[in-house]
């Protein structure tokens, strides 16, 4: 859930998530866990998910606990529906710091959130937090791409001239960069999807490639360009 009304770019706000929520909330009841190191994600995701299959109820009740946790903590610290940004599965994105966030199982303070840009149609966002953008909601990102949304870190708000020059610098780098890595979309078998003008192509060796083919606009278009949209309408 995003907030619909909120304005699109944000200041100092909170992101709060519960720790480890469900092997937290099935600690609570005792659940049986196997011998599964629990401070081993990755270990634990595997045995959470296989428990899961085929299991319509214990998927509910995991569901249904983070919900009933998540609207707890808001109401007890009388967050309204204008103060809350975005809820996930098991975190938030809200404007105000919690008094109460310690009962039951812990819905942490993770970060303090800079600035937050929304898209226009609010179904992507990224956020700069003690230096480092995230990005949440974009289909078929990967990590290269953070050459580039690195920059709206250094984003100057507060002068226009130079906020736009610094928008234009980014869609200029797209076009002109001279870095083919920017364009590699990483897929199994170490191959790669890359966006040309003739259509997309998968490829395992990238020097077959030219930089001339490859359809840049596109990239601009998918990755970038809705969150620069959002701060023209905000700040123009």
């Amino acid at each position: 859930m995003v907030n619909q009304d909120c304005p699109l770019i944000l200041k100092d706000l909170y992101s709060y998530d519960i720790v480890s929520a469900y092997p937290s909330i099935l600690k609570k009841q005792n659940y049986d866990f196997c011998g599964v190191d629990l401070d081993n994600k990755n270990e634990r995701s595997v045995f959470l998910g296989k428990e899961q299959i085929g299991n319509i109820n214990l998927s509910e009740f995991l569901l249904e606990s983070v919900n009933s946790l998540m609207k707890y903590y808001l109401q007890e610290n009388n967050v309204g529906d204008e103060d809350i940004i975005t809820i996930q599965r098991d975190g938030c994105i809200i404007k105000k710091v919690l008094d109460n966030n310690d009962e039951f199982i812990k819905l942490e303070l993770r970060e303090f959130i800079d600035v937050l840009i929304l898209t226009p149609d609010r179904k992507k966002y990224l956020y700069v937090s003690d230096g480092k953008v995230i990005i949440k909601g974009i289909s078929h990102f990967y990590p290269e791409l953070d050459t580039i949304y690195q920059k709206f870190a250094n984003f100057t708000f507060y002068d226009k001239s130079t906020l736009f020059y610094q928008m234009e610098n980014i869609k200029q780098e797209i076009l002109t960069t001279e870095n083919k890595k920017l364009f590699l979309i990483p897929r199994e078998e170490n191959s790669f999807i890359v966006l040309t003008h003739k259509g997309d192509i998968r490829i395992k060796d990238p020097d077959f490639i030219s930089l001339s083919s490859i359809d840049r606009i596109k990239y601009y278009n998918h990755y970038f360009a809705d969150f620069l949209r959002s701060i023209y309408l905000e700040c123009y």
